[in-house]
């Protein structure tokens, strides 16, 4: 597990100088169907206030639509209100992309989704289900700390003030048993 998490600090590292042109281009604005989650879960760094959420494209059954459902996006709340939405840009996604995705799963509760980030080394798994009243809910899950099956909720990037480069990087989850939450610090 330790030189997983090494490899991984050290792919932030690596993409940490790509960090601060977050906002310069965009390719457009992602717009949301009636059952998409807008926000499963998201990265955000110490150089502003804006981040990368991780939407979901669902069908009308709550089952991930298209090839590549799961598609991050940048929510930028710097200038908010309001707050702005856009697409990556093309260099962003060798950062904040999503290396591969697909249904490994499906029962009467509901899609199991196999996510997997380009610079976070471990998979996350999305829970997808549908309520009685027709509405989508997703639970992300992965290891945080050693612990697995976690309730993956955020990645915070601390990035040096001098130089756009990644200190260390925390990811963040809630123990499904407890509601306690759970982190864990990865070093480049």
């Amino acid at each position: 597990m330790r030189q997983v998490a090494t490899r991984t600090a050290v792919g932030w590292a690596a993409a940490g100088l790509c960090l601060g042109a977050a906002a310069a281009a965009s390719a457009g604005i992602p717009t949301f169907g009636a059952q998409d989650i807008e926000t499963v879960f998201f990265i955000d760094k110490t150089d502003d206030k804006n981040r990368v959420d991780y939407g979901l494209r669902l069908d009308a059954s709550c089952v991930p639509a298209g090839k590549a459902p799961m598609f991050p996006y940048w929510r930028e709340f710097e200038k908010a209100p309001p707050v702005r939405i856009h697409d990556l840009g093309w260099w962003e996604y060798v950062i904040y992309g999503v290396s591969d995705q697909r249904v490994v799963g499906r029962t009467d509760q509901g899609v199991q989704l196999r996510v997997q980030l380009r610079r976070l080394a471990r998979p996350i798994e999305v829970t997808i289900s549908k309520d009685s009243e027709g509405h989508c809910h997703t639970l992300a899950k992965t290891t945080i700390g050693g612990v697995p099956g976690v309730e993956f909720l955020s990645v915070h990037a601390t990035l040096s003030k001098i130089v756009k480069k990644v200190l260390y990087v925390d990811v963040f989850g809630r123990r499904l048993d407890s509601g306690e939450p759970i982190s864990e610090r990865m070093y480049p």
